[in-house]
């Protein structure tokens, strides 16, 4: 298990060259593992939903994210995928990776092939016989056809079309108007998309809906046509959204150049990095929104740094997981090749070291306080101190394994990691990071905010409605105030019932016990971050809990500051401030 800082440990990412040098290294490790002849990386024992070919489709394309960028240095890495491609899309090989069809996995991983197509044609489509490019041709013209998820899925589908554009090969414009109309349509404010029917705001507006938009942009232009008027117009939408969208998205990035943990995915890690290369080309947009080209080197060199510095890397190939291989936090679409959609975040290599990204040098943005609040998205974002911190109302994506962990704990950080699981495992002496656990007074099942009734920003308060269970309601307000996030709690209940309030998790292992102790106060120190609780009103005592081994994406072991009592019948409130400070 290693970071990938191994193949290069002196690099600072600053410079275009020693970038190469690791990125190559850490492709080159995966390409050990490389089975040309069956389109795939070499067998591993865990799966996704999707079927097997697909999966050996997902390790190749997924490789194409870094291998395109990086063919200028290493073309014999994209020849040898390009190999692979032309076997896998060919119905006579043994490896042919299958059709396409309604809601299928081939649609997200065909975009990757798209990119080839359009950054290195000469090296990559064109050289490829005639039936070959037949073959891929017909393949990626199969997905304009299909039934997809009204969701992110609509940008893979346009950067397919868009390639077969490019190459003035037949493609389906209503079909791409209509998606891009789609896209258009989940449009919220301040930059940020809705992914699909749940409402979620979360990483897939950097992994996809910005990164995408500005590759979209970028290829507008490449071809002129009937369609070329009616996609600039969206392209210049995209660019300007994308720059609106950076302002924010800069305060998730703390001062080390970690970003905040939350929503679903986590096992992308440094996709979301792709989309600050890509804005730098863009430096017009960037000063209207009050940002620049610097800014974009600050934000991309801190967190691939970073993440560098991280152990991800398990037998030779990126792991599922977060901070460290964890099969607990992963989704049901994870395959072993799915975190290799992270290379996207080595976009920036695309650019020459002549270009102004490389030039310009790292500034103190990190290190600056700021706080934005989004109304449309219902949260709230603050970096203090050099952590980012996100108060969130908006909603969950429910389908997904522990969604309500990944959307609806009352607070995100960039230093503390959170908890799944998070009241699983309470009658063990476990509990997960901030949540209110509600003992329902007749089953004595634990329950936590699963559902969102109504949720607001009033003024710089976040403001969520929620039921534990029918016989209690609760309403929490939460705001940032004096470097402390202050939580209160009204409570409505029928009947009496326990509670346990829970604050950010630290890298820290305490003993499991089962019966609560009475501390003088909720507070834990780790080797990296203390982590607090105090109360200001309302009855309740101090003690620390674990959280079950593994359930923290940042700490195997890790524990949580307590506050703990009962809830009278009637009306009640708890005042808690929560406080997170660097060790």
């Amino acid at each position: 298990m290693y970071a990938f800082n191994q193949f290069a440990s002196e690099a600072t990412f600053t410079h275009r060259d020693e970038t190469v040098s690791v990125l190559a290294a850490l492709i080159g490790q995966h390409m050990k593992a490389f089975l040309p002849e069956s389109a795939s990386l070499s067998d591993v024992p865990t799966r996704a939903h999707f079927d097997d070919k697909a999966q050996n489709l997902e390790g190749v394309a997924r490789l194409l994210w870094a291998a395109v960028p990086l063919a200028s240095e290493q073309p014999d890495i994209l020849v040898s995928l390009r190999n692979a491609v032309e076997n896998g899309v060919n119905p006579s090989h043994p490896a042919y990776w299958g059709e396409v069809t309604d809601y299928n996995q081939r649609c997200v991983e065909m975009s990757a092939i798209a990119l080839a197509i359009v950054d290195q044609e000469a090296l990559f489509f064109r050289a490829m016989p005639e039936e070959a490019q037949a073959n891929t041709v017909r393949w990626l013209q199969a997905a304009s056809y299909i039934q997809i998820p009204n969701n992110n899925w609509h940008f893979f589908r346009v950067l397919i079309l868009m390639a077969l554009r490019h190459i003035g090969v037949d493609f389906d414009a209503e079909v791409l108007k209509n998606d891009l109309k789609e896209i258009d349509d989940m449009y919220l404010a301040e930059g940020w998309y809705r992914d699909g029917r749940s409402g979620c705001t979360d990483y897939y507006n950097p992994f996809a809906f910005h990164y995408y938009g500005l590759v979209f942009a970028r290829w507008v232009n490449g071809v002129v046509d009937r369609h070329t008027s009616v996609l600039s117009e969206f392209a210049q939408l995209f660019i300007h959204r994308a720059a609106l969208f950076a302002k924010c998205f800069s305060l998730w990035v703390g001062s080390n150049g970690a970003s905040v943990a939350y929503g679903r995915s986590m096992t992308y890690r440094f996709a979301s990095a792709g989309v600050w290369s890509e804005l730098a080309c863009y430096s017009e947009a960037l000063k209207n929104v009050g940002m620049s080209v610097a800014d974009m080197k600050t934000l991309w060199v801190n967190h691939i740094r970073w993440w560098s510095q991280q152990p991800i890397i398990s037998d030779g190939l990126l792991s599922v997981g977060y901070r460290y291989p964890n099969l607990i936090m992963s989704e049901i679409y994870n395959s072993p090749m799915s975190p290799l959609l992270a290379l996207k975040g080595f976009a920036a290599v695309r650019l020459s070291a002549t270009h102004p990204f490389w030039q310009e040098k790292e500034n103190k943005m990190l290190e600056n306080d700021g706080m934005q609040l989004l109304e449309k998205n219902r949260q709230i974002i603050t970096r203090h101190r050099g952590t980012s911190f996100l108060l969130s109302g908006a909603p969950s994506a429910a389908e997904l394994r522990n969604s309500h962990d990944k959307y609806l704990k009352f607070a995100y950080s960039s230093a503390h990691g959170f908890s799944v699981e998070a009241v699983r495992w309470i009658e063990q002496g476990f509990i997960g990071d901030n949540v209110m656990a509600c003992k329902h007074p007749v089953t004595g099942e634990w329950k936590f905010r699963t559902a969102l009734i109504k949720s607001e920003l009033v003024e710089n308060t976040l403001v969520t409605s929620w039921s534990p269970f029918d016989g209690c309601d609760v309403t929490t307000k939460q705001w940032m105030e004096g470097g402390k996030e202050w939580r209160l709690h009204q409570v409505e209940a029928e009947t009496a019932f326990d509670f346990i309030m829970s604050g950010y998790a630290v890298d820290k292992w305490v003993k499991c016990i089962g019966a609560r102790e009475s501390r003088p106060s909720a507070r834990i120190s780790g080797s990296e971050i203390v982590s607090e609780m105090q109360l200001h009103e309302g009855q309740g005592g101090y003690d620390v809990m674990p959280c079950a081994p593994n359930t923290n994406l940042s700490f195997a072991q890790a524990a949580v500051p307590i506050i703990y009592g009962s809830v009278p019948q009637g009306s009640s409130r708890w005042l808690v401030s929560i406080i997170s400070e660097k060790q």
